[in-house]
Protein backbone atom coordinates (compact mmCIF):
# COMPACT_ATOMS: atom_id res chain seq x y z
CA UNK A 1 0.00 0.00 0.00
CA UNK A 2 1.42 3.25 -1.06
CA UNK A 3 1.31 5.69 1.73
CA UNK A 4 2.95 9.18 2.96
CA UNK A 5 4.37 10.01 5.88
CA UNK A 6 1.06 11.57 7.60
CA UNK A 7 -0.75 8.27 6.60
CA UNK A 8 1.34 6.43 8.38
CA UNK A 9 1.30 8.52 12.00
CA UNK A 10 -2.50 8.31 11.77
CA UNK A 11 -2.84 4.67 11.50
CA UNK A 12 -0.14 4.22 14.04
CA UNK A 13 -1.98 7.03 16.63
CA UNK A 14 -5.67 4.69 15.69
CA UNK A 15 -3.44 0.77 15.88
CA UNK A 16 -0.45 1.25 18.03
CA UNK A 17 -0.14 -0.59 21.06
CA UNK A 18 1.31 1.75 23.04
CA UNK A 19 -1.13 4.49 22.38
CA UNK A 20 -4.15 1.70 22.70
CA UNK A 21 -2.81 0.81 26.11
CA UNK A 22 -2.31 4.43 27.32
CA UNK A 23 -6.06 4.96 26.05
CA UNK A 24 -6.89 2.12 28.93
CA UNK A 25 -5.25 3.54 31.82
CA UNK A 26 -7.07 6.79 31.14
CA UNK A 27 -10.66 4.69 31.28
CA UNK A 28 -9.43 2.66 34.33
CA UNK A 29 -8.25 6.00 35.84
CA UNK A 30 -11.89 7.92 35.49
CA UNK A 31 -13.03 4.52 37.18
CA UNK A 32 -11.46 5.57 40.01
CA UNK A 33 -11.97 8.76 40.07
CA UNK A 34 -16.14 7.27 40.09
CA UNK A 35 -15.28 5.57 42.90
CA UNK A 36 -13.64 8.19 45.03
CA UNK A 37 -16.99 10.45 44.23
CA UNK A 38 -18.92 7.52 45.50
CA UNK A 39 -17.21 7.69 48.88
CA UNK A 40 -19.19 10.83 49.93
CA UNK A 41 -22.58 8.85 48.91
CA UNK A 42 -24.25 7.11 51.63
CA UNK A 43 -24.67 3.19 51.85
CA UNK A 44 -28.30 1.66 52.16
CA UNK A 45 -29.43 -2.06 52.28
CA UNK A 46 -32.72 -4.23 53.20
CA UNK A 47 -33.05 -7.55 54.34
CA UNK A 48 -35.74 -9.56 54.53
CA UNK A 49 -35.80 -13.57 56.81
CA UNK A 50 -38.40 -15.88 56.67
CA UNK A 51 -37.76 -18.97 59.31
CA UNK A 52 -39.40 -22.13 59.94
CA UNK A 53 -38.86 -25.28 62.80
CA UNK A 54 -40.34 -28.39 63.03
CA UNK A 55 -39.90 -30.66 66.09
CA UNK A 56 -41.10 -33.98 66.03
CA UNK A 57 -43.19 -35.78 68.45
CA UNK A 58 -41.69 -36.88 71.64
CA UNK A 59 -42.09 -40.06 73.71
CA UNK A 60 -43.54 -39.46 76.89
CA UNK A 61 -44.19 -42.22 79.90
CA UNK A 62 -46.77 -41.87 82.41
CA UNK A 63 -49.03 -44.16 85.47
CA UNK A 64 -52.42 -45.15 84.68
CA UNK A 65 -54.26 -44.29 87.48
CA UNK A 66 -56.77 -46.77 86.90
CA UNK A 67 -54.47 -49.98 85.85
CA UNK A 68 -51.34 -48.57 87.98
CA UNK A 69 -49.31 -49.47 84.84
CA UNK A 70 -46.86 -47.61 83.61
CA UNK A 71 -48.41 -46.02 79.79
CA UNK A 72 -46.23 -44.79 76.94
CA UNK A 73 -47.46 -42.47 74.72
CA UNK A 74 -46.26 -40.50 71.72
CA UNK A 75 -46.86 -36.88 71.37
CA UNK A 76 -47.91 -34.28 68.87
CA UNK A 77 -45.01 -32.66 66.23
CA UNK A 78 -44.56 -28.64 66.85
CA UNK A 79 -43.65 -25.79 64.41
CA UNK A 80 -42.51 -22.44 65.15
CA UNK A 81 -40.41 -19.84 62.79
CA UNK A 82 -40.78 -16.26 62.38
CA UNK A 83 -40.20 -13.36 59.78
CA UNK A 84 -37.89 -9.99 59.61
CA UNK A 85 -37.76 -6.88 58.07
CA UNK A 86 -34.95 -4.74 58.28
CA UNK A 87 -33.65 -1.54 57.03
CA UNK A 88 -30.52 0.25 57.60
CA UNK A 89 -29.05 3.89 56.47
CA UNK A 90 -25.59 4.94 56.67
CA UNK A 91 -23.03 7.97 55.85
CA UNK A 92 -19.87 9.33 56.48
CA UNK A 93 -19.91 13.01 57.86
CA UNK A 94 -16.42 13.39 57.53
CA UNK A 95 -13.98 11.23 56.62
CA UNK A 96 -10.52 13.30 55.12
CA UNK A 97 -9.48 9.62 53.85
CA UNK A 98 -12.29 10.70 51.40
CA UNK A 99 -11.50 13.96 50.53
CA UNK A 100 -7.85 13.01 50.29
CA UNK A 101 -8.97 10.05 47.37
CA UNK A 102 -10.97 12.04 45.41
CA UNK A 103 -7.95 14.43 44.86
CA UNK A 104 -5.29 11.67 44.55
CA UNK A 105 -7.81 9.93 42.03
CA UNK A 106 -8.14 13.18 39.83
CA UNK A 107 -4.56 13.66 39.94
CA UNK A 108 -3.70 10.28 38.36
CA UNK A 109 -6.39 10.62 35.92
CA UNK A 110 -4.50 14.08 34.72
CA UNK A 111 -1.09 12.28 34.83
CA UNK A 112 -2.64 9.48 32.90
CA UNK A 113 -4.03 11.69 30.23
CA UNK A 114 -0.19 13.07 30.05
CA UNK A 115 1.52 9.89 29.72
CA UNK A 116 -1.44 9.61 26.25
CA UNK A 117 0.22 12.77 24.77
CA UNK A 118 3.68 11.50 25.54
CA UNK A 119 3.03 7.53 24.28
CA UNK A 120 0.85 9.89 20.90
CA UNK A 121 4.37 11.82 20.99
CA UNK A 122 6.62 8.97 21.03
CA UNK A 123 4.43 6.85 18.72
CA UNK A 124 4.72 9.99 16.28
CA UNK A 125 8.73 9.89 16.12
CA UNK A 126 9.05 5.97 15.94
CA UNK A 127 6.75 6.01 12.67
CA UNK A 128 8.55 9.21 11.30
CA UNK A 129 11.86 7.37 12.08
CA UNK A 130 10.62 3.99 10.39
CA UNK A 131 9.46 5.93 7.91
CA UNK A 132 12.87 7.95 7.03
CA UNK A 133 14.63 4.89 7.45
CA UNK A 134 13.10 2.75 4.79
CA UNK A 135 12.86 5.74 2.23
CA UNK A 136 17.10 5.85 3.08
CA UNK A 137 17.21 2.22 2.59
CA UNK A 138 15.12 2.64 -0.96
CA UNK A 139 17.75 5.13 -2.13
CA UNK A 140 20.59 3.30 -0.98
CA UNK A 141 19.61 0.40 -2.71
CA UNK A 142 18.84 2.71 -5.82
CA UNK A 143 22.80 4.05 -5.47
CA UNK A 144 24.04 0.79 -5.48
CA UNK A 145 21.64 -0.44 -8.56
CA UNK A 146 22.94 2.15 -10.35
CA UNK A 147 26.52 1.03 -9.20
CA UNK A 148 25.98 -2.54 -10.25
CA UNK A 149 24.88 -1.25 -13.73
CA UNK A 150 27.74 0.69 -14.47
CA UNK A 151 30.26 -2.50 -12.94
CA UNK A 152 28.50 -4.40 -15.77
CA UNK A 153 29.05 -2.16 -18.67
CA UNK A 154 32.33 -1.63 -17.20
CA UNK A 155 32.74 -5.24 -17.42
CA UNK A 156 31.25 -5.48 -20.61
CA UNK A 157 33.85 -2.85 -22.24
CA UNK A 158 36.93 -4.83 -20.65
CA UNK A 159 35.95 -8.54 -22.20
CA UNK A 160 35.49 -6.57 -25.23
CA UNK A 161 38.62 -4.71 -24.89
CA UNK A 162 40.36 -7.94 -23.63
CA UNK A 163 39.28 -9.68 -27.23
CA UNK A 164 40.95 -7.23 -29.57
CA UNK A 165 44.29 -7.60 -26.59
CA UNK A 166 43.95 -4.03 -26.04
CA UNK A 167 43.83 -4.35 -22.47
CA UNK A 168 45.51 -7.07 -20.17
CA UNK A 169 43.33 -10.06 -18.61
CA UNK A 170 43.65 -8.41 -14.78
CA UNK A 171 41.41 -5.50 -16.08
CA UNK A 172 38.86 -7.84 -16.51
CA UNK A 173 39.17 -9.85 -13.68
CA UNK A 174 38.95 -6.95 -11.76
CA UNK A 175 36.16 -5.85 -13.11
CA UNK A 176 34.81 -9.11 -12.49
CA UNK A 177 35.70 -8.91 -8.74
CA UNK A 178 34.03 -5.22 -8.92
CA UNK A 179 30.88 -5.99 -10.45
CA UNK A 180 30.73 -9.20 -7.76
CA UNK A 181 31.20 -6.77 -4.77
CA UNK A 182 28.71 -4.40 -5.90
CA UNK A 183 26.14 -7.45 -6.21
CA UNK A 184 26.73 -8.54 -2.58
CA UNK A 185 26.32 -4.95 -1.18
CA UNK A 186 23.07 -4.90 -3.12
CA UNK A 187 21.72 -7.55 -1.98
CA UNK A 188 21.86 -6.38 1.74
CA UNK A 189 20.58 -3.33 0.90
CA UNK A 190 17.72 -5.60 -0.78
CA UNK A 191 17.73 -6.97 3.09
CA UNK A 192 17.94 -3.53 4.49
CA UNK A 193 14.60 -2.35 3.04
CA UNK A 194 12.74 -5.08 3.91
CA UNK A 195 14.03 -4.90 7.45
CA UNK A 196 13.11 -1.03 7.49
CA UNK A 197 9.69 -2.13 6.32
CA UNK A 198 8.97 -4.50 8.83
CA UNK A 199 10.21 -2.25 11.26
CA UNK A 200 7.87 0.58 9.98
CA UNK A 201 4.84 -1.61 9.82
CA UNK A 202 5.29 -2.88 13.76
CA UNK A 203 5.67 0.85 14.99
CA UNK A 204 2.02 1.18 12.70
CA UNK A 205 0.82 -1.60 14.57
CA UNK A 206 0.47 -3.19 11.55
CA UNK A 207 1.72 -6.90 10.70
CA UNK A 208 5.01 -7.09 10.09
CA UNK A 209 4.47 -8.53 6.66
CA UNK A 210 2.51 -5.52 5.50
CA UNK A 211 3.89 -3.94 2.01
CA UNK A 212 3.80 -0.22 2.45
CA UNK A 213 5.22 1.82 0.00
CA UNK A 214 6.59 5.06 0.87
CA UNK A 215 6.32 8.35 -0.99
CA UNK A 216 9.11 9.82 -1.62
CA UNK A 217 8.34 13.70 -0.95
CA UNK A 218 10.28 17.24 -0.19
CA UNK A 219 13.03 16.50 1.99
CA UNK A 220 14.86 19.30 1.81
CA UNK A 221 16.90 21.07 4.57
CA UNK A 222 14.93 23.33 6.10
CA UNK A 223 17.18 25.68 8.70
CA UNK A 224 15.54 26.07 12.21
CA UNK A 225 13.54 29.26 12.86
CA UNK A 226 14.66 28.82 16.85
CA UNK A 227 17.09 29.14 18.91
CA UNK A 228 18.35 26.24 21.73
CA UNK A 229 16.77 28.24 24.25
CA UNK A 230 13.84 28.94 22.97
CA UNK A 231 13.42 24.90 22.00
CA UNK A 232 14.27 24.17 25.83
CA UNK A 233 11.90 26.59 26.88
CA UNK A 234 8.98 25.24 24.73
CA UNK A 235 9.99 21.32 25.72
CA UNK A 236 10.02 22.38 29.80
CA UNK A 237 6.47 24.63 29.82
CA UNK A 238 4.96 21.63 27.05
CA UNK A 239 6.46 17.95 27.26
CA UNK A 240 3.74 16.01 28.20
CA UNK A 241 5.95 13.16 29.98
CA UNK A 242 7.23 15.98 32.65
CA UNK A 243 3.63 17.30 33.22
CA UNK A 244 2.77 13.69 33.89
CA UNK A 245 5.47 13.25 36.55
CA UNK A 246 4.27 16.67 37.80
CA UNK A 247 0.51 14.90 38.48
CA UNK A 248 2.27 11.91 39.82
CA UNK A 249 4.13 14.17 42.27
CA UNK A 250 1.54 16.05 43.24
CA UNK A 251 -0.41 12.70 43.85
CA UNK A 252 2.18 11.54 45.82
CA UNK A 253 1.63 14.97 48.30
CA UNK A 254 -1.93 14.66 48.64
CA UNK A 255 -1.33 10.95 49.69
CA UNK A 256 0.86 12.42 52.60
CA UNK A 257 -1.26 15.15 53.35
CA UNK A 258 -4.15 11.97 53.78
CA UNK A 259 -2.37 9.99 56.25
CA UNK A 260 -1.79 13.02 58.24
CA UNK A 261 -5.26 13.78 58.31
CA UNK A 262 -6.03 10.58 59.73
CA UNK A 263 -3.26 10.94 62.43
CA UNK A 264 -4.52 14.10 63.12
CA UNK A 265 -8.67 14.37 62.20
CA UNK A 266 -11.16 11.96 63.36
CA UNK A 267 -13.74 10.34 61.11
CA UNK A 268 -17.81 11.10 61.82
CA UNK A 269 -19.93 8.58 60.72
CA UNK A 270 -23.78 8.26 61.50
CA UNK A 271 -26.28 5.04 60.64
CA UNK A 272 -29.83 4.74 60.99
CA UNK A 273 -32.54 1.48 60.90
CA UNK A 274 -35.39 -0.13 60.81
CA UNK A 275 -36.51 -3.91 61.92
CA UNK A 276 -39.32 -5.88 62.24
CA UNK A 277 -40.70 -8.99 63.21
CA UNK A 278 -43.73 -11.21 63.01
CA UNK A 279 -43.31 -14.44 65.10
CA UNK A 280 -45.02 -17.57 63.81
CA UNK A 281 -48.72 -17.63 65.95
CA UNK A 282 -48.97 -14.24 64.98
CA UNK A 283 -50.87 -12.91 61.87
CA UNK A 284 -49.60 -10.45 59.02
CA UNK A 285 -52.72 -7.75 58.51
CA UNK A 286 -51.53 -5.37 55.95
CA UNK A 287 -48.65 -3.28 55.56
CA UNK A 288 -49.63 -1.35 58.26
CA UNK A 289 -48.60 -3.65 60.91
CA UNK A 290 -44.86 -2.74 59.43
CA UNK A 291 -45.53 0.32 61.97
CA UNK A 292 -47.98 -0.47 64.49
CA UNK A 293 -46.19 -3.67 66.19
CA UNK A 294 -42.98 -5.60 66.61
CA UNK A 295 -41.34 -2.74 65.02
CA UNK A 296 -37.76 -0.67 66.09
CA UNK A 297 -35.84 1.81 65.02
CA UNK A 298 -32.30 2.76 65.49
CA UNK A 299 -30.23 5.86 65.13
CA UNK A 300 -25.97 5.68 66.25
CA UNK A 301 -23.40 8.10 65.78
CA UNK A 302 -19.67 7.40 66.08
CA UNK A 303 -16.78 9.64 66.13
CA UNK A 304 -12.91 7.59 65.67
CA UNK A 305 -9.92 9.47 66.34
CA UNK A 306 -6.90 7.52 66.66
CA UNK A 307 -4.88 7.36 69.64
CA UNK A 308 -2.19 4.59 69.12
CA UNK A 309 -2.11 2.31 66.40
CA UNK A 310 1.83 1.10 67.02
CA UNK A 311 3.38 3.89 65.16
CA UNK A 312 1.99 2.02 61.87
CA UNK A 313 0.82 5.30 60.69
CA UNK A 314 3.91 7.33 61.68
CA UNK A 315 5.59 5.07 59.68
CA UNK A 316 3.24 5.55 56.87
CA UNK A 317 3.99 8.78 56.72
CA UNK A 318 7.73 8.77 56.73
CA UNK A 319 7.61 6.38 54.09
CA UNK A 320 5.24 9.05 51.53
CA UNK A 321 7.69 11.53 52.69
CA UNK A 322 10.46 9.95 51.25
CA UNK A 323 8.45 8.69 47.96
CA UNK A 324 7.12 12.37 47.28
CA UNK A 325 11.11 13.75 48.00
CA UNK A 326 11.28 10.81 45.55
CA UNK A 327 8.70 12.24 43.12
CA UNK A 328 10.18 15.38 43.38
CA UNK A 329 13.76 13.66 41.80
CA UNK A 330 12.39 11.91 39.14
CA UNK A 331 11.18 15.13 38.02
CA UNK A 332 14.15 17.21 38.36
CA UNK A 333 15.86 14.08 36.64
CA UNK A 334 13.53 14.54 33.73
CA UNK A 335 13.98 18.11 32.91
CA UNK A 336 17.61 17.23 33.34
CA UNK A 337 17.13 15.02 30.40
CA UNK A 338 15.09 16.78 28.52
CA UNK A 339 17.81 19.78 28.14
CA UNK A 340 20.28 16.79 27.74
CA UNK A 341 17.88 15.48 24.42
CA UNK A 342 17.22 19.34 23.38
CA UNK A 343 21.19 19.98 23.18
CA UNK A 344 22.09 16.44 21.25
CA UNK A 345 19.29 16.52 19.01
CA UNK A 346 20.29 20.27 18.66
CA UNK A 347 24.26 19.44 17.76
CA UNK A 348 23.52 16.17 15.51
CA UNK A 349 20.95 18.78 13.62
CA UNK A 350 23.94 20.98 12.77
CA UNK A 351 26.42 18.45 12.21
CA UNK A 352 23.99 16.44 10.03
CA UNK A 353 23.36 19.83 8.11
CA UNK A 354 26.75 20.64 7.28
CA UNK A 355 27.42 16.80 6.58
CA UNK A 356 24.82 17.25 3.82
CA UNK A 357 26.59 20.29 2.57
CA UNK A 358 30.41 18.52 2.50
CA UNK A 359 28.79 15.89 0.58
CA UNK A 360 26.92 17.67 -1.94
CA UNK A 361 30.22 18.82 -2.62
CA UNK A 362 32.07 15.51 -2.28
CA UNK A 363 29.61 14.47 -4.38
CA UNK A 364 30.50 16.71 -7.47
CA UNK A 365 33.96 16.24 -6.74
CA UNK A 366 33.74 12.74 -7.39
CA UNK A 367 31.55 12.90 -10.18
CA UNK A 368 34.57 14.84 -12.13
CA UNK A 369 37.39 13.03 -10.95
CA UNK A 370 35.13 9.46 -12.11
CA UNK A 371 35.00 11.31 -15.49
CA UNK A 372 38.06 12.05 -15.77
CA UNK A 373 39.94 8.37 -14.78
CA UNK A 374 36.79 7.81 -17.50
CA UNK A 375 39.04 9.97 -20.27
CA UNK A 376 42.86 8.75 -19.21
CA UNK A 377 41.81 5.20 -19.36
CA UNK A 378 40.06 5.56 -22.68
CA UNK A 379 42.97 7.21 -23.80
CA UNK A 380 45.33 4.53 -22.01
CA UNK A 381 47.51 6.93 -19.86
CA UNK A 382 45.20 6.02 -17.00
CA UNK A 383 44.76 2.35 -15.39
CA UNK A 384 41.79 0.32 -14.13
CA UNK A 385 42.41 0.60 -11.25
CA UNK A 386 42.57 4.36 -10.92
CA UNK A 387 38.96 4.19 -12.51
CA UNK A 388 37.16 2.15 -10.42
CA UNK A 389 38.65 3.62 -7.52
CA UNK A 390 36.91 6.88 -8.59
CA UNK A 391 34.54 4.87 -9.31
CA UNK A 392 34.14 3.23 -5.31
CA UNK A 393 34.57 6.78 -4.38
CA UNK A 394 31.92 8.55 -6.20
CA UNK A 395 29.34 6.28 -5.25
CA UNK A 396 30.32 5.27 -1.55
CA UNK A 397 30.13 9.40 -1.82
CA UNK A 398 26.21 9.65 -2.90
CA UNK A 399 25.68 7.02 0.07
CA UNK A 400 27.15 9.12 2.58
CA UNK A 401 25.10 12.04 0.95
CA UNK A 402 22.06 9.84 1.01
CA UNK A 403 22.42 8.69 4.57
CA UNK A 404 22.79 12.34 5.65
CA UNK A 405 20.09 13.57 4.65
CA UNK A 406 17.65 11.46 5.98
CA UNK A 407 19.46 11.15 9.30
CA UNK A 408 18.88 14.88 9.12
CA UNK A 409 14.88 14.76 8.88
CA UNK A 410 15.17 11.88 11.70
CA UNK A 411 16.94 14.25 13.87
CA UNK A 412 14.12 16.58 13.17
CA UNK A 413 11.74 14.59 14.01
CA UNK A 414 13.62 13.75 17.43
CA UNK A 415 13.12 17.25 18.28
CA UNK A 416 9.89 17.41 17.77
CA UNK A 417 9.30 14.85 19.95
CA UNK A 418 11.82 16.48 22.95
CA UNK A 419 9.91 20.18 22.50
CA UNK A 420 6.50 18.02 22.76
CA UNK A 421 5.18 19.04 19.66
CA UNK A 422 1.63 18.31 18.67
CA UNK A 423 1.21 16.28 15.90
CA UNK A 424 -0.20 17.69 12.53
CA UNK A 425 -0.69 16.29 9.02
CA UNK A 426 0.72 18.64 6.22
CA UNK A 427 -2.13 20.27 4.30
CA UNK A 428 -2.14 18.77 0.72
Amino acid sequence: MHLNIDDCVLIALEQSAQVVQSRFNIESAAIQVENARNAFLPSMSTSYRMSRSLSGPREGSFVDPATGEITSTLGESSTSGSQSLGASFGMDLYNPSSWVGLASSKLARQAAEKDLDASQQQVVFAVKQGYFSLLQAIELMAVRAEQVSVSQEDLRRAETLFEIRSVPLSDVLTSRASLASARATMIDRENSIELARADLAFAMGLQVSAQIEPQRGDFSVVPLTFSHAEALAHALQHRPDLHAQKFSMLQAREDLQGTRYELLHPTVSMSTGYSWQLSADEQFQGPEDLFLKNYGYSLSMSINMPIFNRFSTQNSIKSQKLSYRQSMEDLEQAKRQVALDIRRTFLNIEWYRRSIEANQIAVSAAEESYSLAQERYALATGTQLERLEAQSSLFAARSDLVQAQFNYHIQLAQLDQAMGRPFATRKK
